[in-house]
């Protein structure tokens, strides 16, 4: 049984099919890529799986549980957790705080306990604390002395760290990475890159869908990649395998005419 897997999923926005009767499946200790030109639907496919938007027809699968109509938070309490494109940092709170956001919805302390029992909420916060400062050494070590640093004050490739182990905080069982590298050079987007495959090592169970354009990253990461166009998936496989594809080709710059 695959640890995430949709069947005909699809969304319509005012009469366009966005996304259209997509099969997708991950196991895990997978990396898989999804490509496609602009607008092409990999971003609505990974929002309508992580409950942002609910589908119109077709149903999606966490370890066979339906997870179609359920809300974000409850997909993300399931074991679903994800960065976006543009940056979801709060600039002016501390690298430390954005961290502990991430795991608002697996905190076990209820109000009660916050005032009667203070102590034990502070125990839990810092357990986190040190558990999200631990995840984010992986990244960059130095990163760990600027805990107390402002998001805003964290130069740019340092931001998508915290992102990324914020996401991590919750232990998800899948992990969704929205253009991780936009806005990094190529010396940085390699460093990114290395560390993705770092996350798969340390965390040997869990499966990681990463969206990306740079053709460099999608040759050295995933182990399969799925190709979007026009909301459909139009072709899966290796890498090679995509690249000498017709139907991505055709997509890319166009077919001939006939």
């Amino acid at each position: 049984m695959a640890l995430l897997e949709t069947k005909d999923l699809s969304i319509n926005f005012g009469g366009l099919w966005a996304v259209s009767d997509v099969d997708f499946a991950i196991e895990p200790r997978q990396i898989i890529g999804l490509i496609g030109p602009n607008g092409s639907g990999k971003t609505t496919f990974l929002n309508i799986v992580s409950g942002i938007y609910t589908a119109t027809r077709g149903e999606a699968y966490l370890c066979g549980e339906k997870i179609t109509n359920l809300k974000p938070y409850q997909i993300f309490q399931k074991g679903i957790s994800r960065t976006y494109q543009s940056s979801r940092l709060c600039w002016n709170l501390s690298v430390a705080d954005n961290l502990l956001m991430g795991t608002y919805t697996s905190q076990k302390h209820s109000i009660f306990d916050a005032i009667i029992r203070p102590c034990k909420v502070n125990n839990e916060i810092y357990d986190y604390l040190d558990q999200g400062l631990e995840m984010l050494s992986y990244f960059n070590p130095a990163l760990v002395d600027r805990r107390y640093d402002l998001a805003k004050n964290i130069p740019h490739i340092d931001r998508r760290r915290i992102e990324i182990t914020r996401a991590l905080l919750s232990h998800p069982k899948v992990l969704l990475l929205d253009e991780p590298t936009a806005g990094l050079n190529d010396e940085e987007t390699m460093s990114m890159m290395d560390e993705i495959r770092m996350i798969k090592e340390k965390l040997v169970d869990i499966a990681i869908i990463i969206i990306e354009h740079d053709m460099k990253v999608m040759e050295s990461v995933p182990e399969r990649i799925v190709v979007f166009n026009a909301g459909m998936k139009i072709a899966e496989g290796t890498y090679q395998e995509i690249v000498t594809d017709q139907n991505v080709i055709d997509a890319y710059i166009g077919g001939e005419d006939e």
